[in-house]
């Protein structure tokens, strides 16, 4: 009986041995395809939303809150300083983990010195989670031209409070 439960876990653990060495060590090959998630920068607490246009604006909180009827993700945004110069920031697409698009837009415009936060929310379906969040930023560049950056962001862990 022990040779034959010795055989058996020496036969799995042969196999997934290979199967190891054989994927890591001896895999060569570069991956065929490279998806866009994986050069997405990901969102979480303290980042900033689009880190090229100043005064940098973060998100302070990412929550949703669920009830029984609706889910509802908020992000609360906030610049780290007065700028010199209105920056208005639009919630352009945010992207449920199931596919689903929502395109509201809120959006919010600070002007100096204004660095109040500012809430934008998003119903989303009973038990879905947000994933993709795109964000444009736009301040003026000069008298007569405005420069407007769009940002995609994959979104990293958002607490859920269930009420």
């Amino acid at each position: 009986m022990r040779i034959l439960l010795g055989l058996a876990f020496g036969l799995a653990f042969g196999i997934e041995g290979m199967t190891l060495v054989r994927s890591f060590l001896l895999d060569d090959e570069a991956p065929a395809e490279q998806t866009a998630t994986e050069t997405r920068p990901v969102l979480k607490e303290g980042e900033a939303l689009v880190p090229s246009v100043a005064p940098t604006v973060r998100a302070r909180r990412l929550r949703v809150r669920a009830t029984d009827q609706a889910w509802t993700f908020t992000l609360v945004a906030r610049p780290d300083s007065a700028g010199d110069r209105p920056v208005t920031f639009s919630f352009d697409r945010l992207t449920t983990r199931d596919g689903s698009a929502l395109t509201s837009t809120p959006r919010h415009t600070w002007t100096p010195p204004d660095t109040a936060s500012f809430t934008a929310s998003w119903s989303l379906a009973v038990g879905q989670r947000p994933d993709v969040l795109t964000v444009t930023a736009e301040t003026p560049a000069g008298p007569d031209s405005t420069a407007v950056v769009t940002r995609t962001l994959d979104i990293g862990h958002v607490p859920v409070r269930v009420q």
